[in-house]
């Protein structure tokens, strides 16, 4: 498929704009610190960050691995099974480290997607787990859902988080007219008056 000129330059942009948001190192540490954490919300970029890295210490523990049972199979011949223990393998404890919170962060990335977690369940049944990787690649819903806010407050139209005390986002939306010096783009400006409008209308109207 051939996108016209400058979608993918967008395309790109957007990607790359979410997932600035969530650096690797975030992403990790939010994981393990949510490891027994099924409810709430997770991003793509928290989910596939965290998805990279595992995948790489993965296959350098398997390599490792695969290096300790060839020398095993020379020693040992066919049986070379029998000599050796399951917690012998890196890949073991690279499983037992990264299972549960690898878990939890797939729950709570279908979560943010909008779905149930128990959607989880379909990657017992076969191609289950290409469906979860659709899932997985949705984006996230700027607004609450049934499982809470948005993580990190969400992104605005200007792929700004969005913060989530009203008069705090009402002024910036008012920031915007000390700004002189700064040439805003056009989409800009129509979300800074979109918050100044939808505060005016839900505070201002409301008590008047």
């Amino acid at each position: 498929m051939i996108l016209p000129q400058g979608a993918s330059k967008t395309v790109l942009h957007v990607i790359k704009r979410h997932f600035a948001m969530v650096r690797p190192l975030t992403a990790l540490n939010t994981a393990f610190v949510k490891v027994f954490t099924f409810s709430g919300r997770a991003t793509r970029a928290e989910f596939w960050w965290f998805f990279l890295i595992c995948t790489i210490v993965g296959v350098i523990a398997m390599v490792f691995d695969g290096f300790k049972i060839a020398g095993l199979y020379n020693t040992h011949g066919d049986m070379w099974f029998l000599n050796v223990s399951p917690f012998e393998f890196s890949t073991f404890y690279v499983t037992l480290i990264t299972g549960i919170p690898y878990l939890s962060l797939q729950i709570r990335r279908l979560h943010d997607a909008g779905f149930s977690g128990f959607w989880f369940l379909i990657a017992f049944v076969p191609l289950g787990g290409i469906v979860l990787m659709i899932f997985y690649c949705l984006p996230s819903k700027n607004d609450h859902n049934a499982y809470g806010p948005p993580p990190f407050g969400g992104t605005d139209v200007t792929g700004k988080p969005i913060t989530q005390d009203a008069h705090k986002r009402a002024m910036q939306g008012y920031a915007c007219l000390f700004e002189t010096d700064q040439v805003a783009n056009p989409e800009t400006v129509a979300a800074r008056k979109a918050e100044v409008s939808d505060y005016y209308r839900t505070h201002v109207l409301k008590t008047g």
